[in-house]
């Protein structure tokens, strides 16, 4: 593969995984969480193939060396606006892991006050369960 064709492949995945994030902060804000899991495989394989294309280039200096000024600074700009997108993801979910944990410990509480209250050092058995905890896990690798 060309050392232009290299660059652009890799501004290409680092473009499309930037749409990407942005489309997951928009659904984190929308609190539409149940389709957050449609954007998740897509962002699995563009960040592999990032990845892959980065430590390409890495492991070859003499491509980015041969390439025209212009296309460098082409390239160091859309880095730096990625690794902007990129921090900016990281930090909404973040947000909303924390968010949704502050939620779930409201949610604990809220249950452990409404159970009767403990005889003899010990809880009486509930007839009939007054809620559930539902558990959430969130992809640390975005």
């Amino acid at each position: 593969m060309e050392p232009l064709e290299r660059v652009t492949v890799l501004m290409t995945l680092m473009k499309r995984l930037g749409q990407v994030m942005e489309h997951e902060r928009a659904i984190l804000q929308s609190l539409r969480l149940e389709v957050l899991s449609d954007i998740q495989e897509e962002k699995v394989a563009l960040a592999e193939a990032y990845e892959i294309e980065l430590s390409r280039l890495r492991c070859s200096p003499e491509i980015l060396a041969g390439l025209d000024p212009r296309v460098r600074s082409q390239l160091h700009e859309a880095m730096r606006a990625f690794q902007d997108c990129a921090a900016i993801n990281l930090h909404a979910l973040r947000a909303a892991k924390a968010s949704v944990e502050k939620i779930l410990q409201s949610i604990a509480g809220s249950l452990a006050q409404s159970l009767p209250a403990p005889v003899d050092g010990r809880r009486p058995a509930v007839a009939e369960p007054r809620g559930q905890v539902i558990p959430v896990v969130f992809d640390r690798k975005a």
